[in-house]
C-alpha cells in the first residue's frame, strides 16, 4: 500500500527524498560554519594585535626556570594572552592561552595551564593532560637571541 493510499494525498507534504536532502543541506552548512569559525573564540582571534613582541628575559624572573609558564605583557604593559615557557638552556615555547575545547582563557597554576570553564589541563609545553580538550594549546613562533637575552614572538 502506498503512503498516499494510507494517508490520503497531501500537496503541502514533503517527500522523504526532499526531507533528507534538506536535512543534509542544513547539516553540511553547519559543518562548514564550524570549520570556518576560529577554535580560539573566547579571548580574541589575534593574541598579538600590535604585531610581534620582543621580550627581555631579564624582565620575567620565571623564564629563568625550565618549565615555568609566564604570561607575557604587550609593550603597553597589558596581558597579551600568550605565555612563554623555557624548555631548555636555549629553547622556549610560546603558547596562546586559549583552551582548545571552547576558547576560554586558561590560567597558569604552578607549572601547568588550567581552564576555569570546563576543567581542561595542559602541561607547561601545552600538551593536554586532562580533557575535555583534545588538542594542545596553539604554539606561536618564537626566536631566541642569546646575545641580546631576548625572545621575539610572532
Amino acid at each position: 500500500m502506498t503512503d498516499e493510499a494510507l494517508f490520503g494525498g497531501c500537496e503541502a507534504c514533503v517527500s522523504r527524498r526532499d526531507f533528507l536532502g534538506r536535512v543534509a543541506l542544513v547539516a553540511g552548512a553547519m559543518i562548514l560554519a564550524g570549520c570556518s569559525a576560529s577554535d580560539l573564540t573566547g579571548i580574541g582571534s589575534n593574541p598579538l594585535p600590535g604585531g610581534p613582541i620582543t621580550v627581555k628575559l631579564s624582565d620575567y624572573a620565571g623564564l629563568a626556570t625550565v618549565g615555568q609558564p609566564v604570561e607575557i605583557r604587550t609593550s603597553s604593559g597589558s596581558p597579551s594572552d600568550v605565555a612563554a615557557v623555557r624548555t631548555g638552556t636555549s629553547s622556549f615555547v610560546v603558547l596562546y592561552m586559549a583552551c582548545t575545547h571552547a576558547g576560554t582563557k586558561v590560567n597558569i597554576q604552578g607549572q601547568i595551564f588550567s581552564c576555569p570553564n570546563h576543567g581542561a589541563r595542559f602541561s607547561s609545553t601545552g600538551a593536554v593532560t586532562n580533557g575535555p580538550a583534545t588538542r594542545s594549546l596553539a604554539q606561536l613562533t618564537v626566536v631566541y637571541d642569546a646575545t641580546l637575552g631576548t625572545i621575539t614572538v610572532s
